[in-house]
């Protein structure tokens, strides 16, 4: 892989739940040779959380990427984003916390499924034990209904939100374990995962093929995994490669194995930023 076609537009800083300054992975970006960095803090949201951008910082994360882009002209292009959760009861309240701003990009994702008893949005992306709780109090101990619930949420948020980019689109599959969730390759999983598919494929938003989970060993495939991508393949799904850094060191984890892996399954483009616009480049 060429060093100068390398692009990564899933990227979280200080301002939500990464651990360094946007200019560090900018450096790293510049010392990589990298075509484009995009920043996607996780969007505000109207309930606390402890790791989505605060709305009261979302000017000062705006100004920064901004200032960044404009520092690192001609070395590097740089992209204002965000990762927004999308909630079908709260849309335009949480909309509304960062609507006024004019985003590069949106990358739609799900990281909550339901309203616990006690108020609280029901995570898929905490600790286990706090999955298992929301999971017994919204379920019943349902092994089906969380993938049904996520993936429904990830249908609504095709149609209505509307995102660029389609987040981890199978992340559900983490919470996999013999107490509780069926894996992804159970048949319910294949089928709801594949409805999703059909749905993004009626689209022009693109799919990420997200290395997070091989970095953190949550699962031994991206998200999604090598069997969907395959059909999404098939389906004229357009893809960008993406690493969902938290650190500087992870901007480009696992990107060449995983162009690879895009060839093997059929890809022959992947998708990035230019100028602004999204473009195909060549695998």
């Amino acid at each position: 892989m060429n060093n100068h076609s390398i692009t990564n537009y899933h990227t979280h800083t200080v301002f939500c739940d990464g651990r360094f300054e946007a200019v560090c992975y900018a450096d790293e970006a510049v010392r990589l040779g990298m075509a484009s960095l995009g920043f996607s803090a996780h969007a505000p949201v109207n309930f606390p959380t402890g790791w989505t951008l605060n709305p009261s910082r979302v000017g000062a994360y705006y100004d920064e990427i901004r200032r960044l882009q404009r520092e690192y002209a001609g070395r590097l292009d740089i992209y204002c984003g965000l990762e927004a959760d999308f909630f079908p009861d709260i849309f335009s309240e949480v909309q509304s916390l960062y609507s006024e701003y004019q985003w590069d990009y949106i990358i739609g994702s799900i990281h909550f499924i339901g309203v616990r008893p006690d108020g609280r949005r029901w995570c898929i992306d905490g600790t286990h034990e706090e999955f298992l709780a929301g999971w017994r109090e919204l379920t019943g101990c349902d092994p089906l209904a969380p993938i049904r619930q996520y993936f429904e949420t990830t249908r609504e948020m095709v149609r209505v939100m509307k995102p660029d980019v389609i987040g981890h689109v199978d992340k559900i599959k983490i919470r996999h374990r013999p107490d509780c969730l069926a894996p992804d390759t159970h048949p319910f999983f294949r089928r709801q995962l594949m409805d999703t598919l059909e749905e993004i494929a009626a689209t022009d938003c693109i799919v990420e093929v997200n290395t997070r989970g091989i970095q953190k060993e949550q699962t031994p495939d991206y998200f999604p995994g090598k069997w969907a991508i395959a059909e999404m393949q098939k389906m004229g799904i357009p893809v960008t490669i993406s690493s969902d850094a938290h650190t500087p060191d992870a901007l480009a984890f696992g990107f060449d194995r995983t162009e690879t892996m895009l060839r093997e399954s059929g890809y022959r483009t992947v998708m990035m930023l230019k100028e602004g616009r999204w473009e195909e480049r060549a695998l």
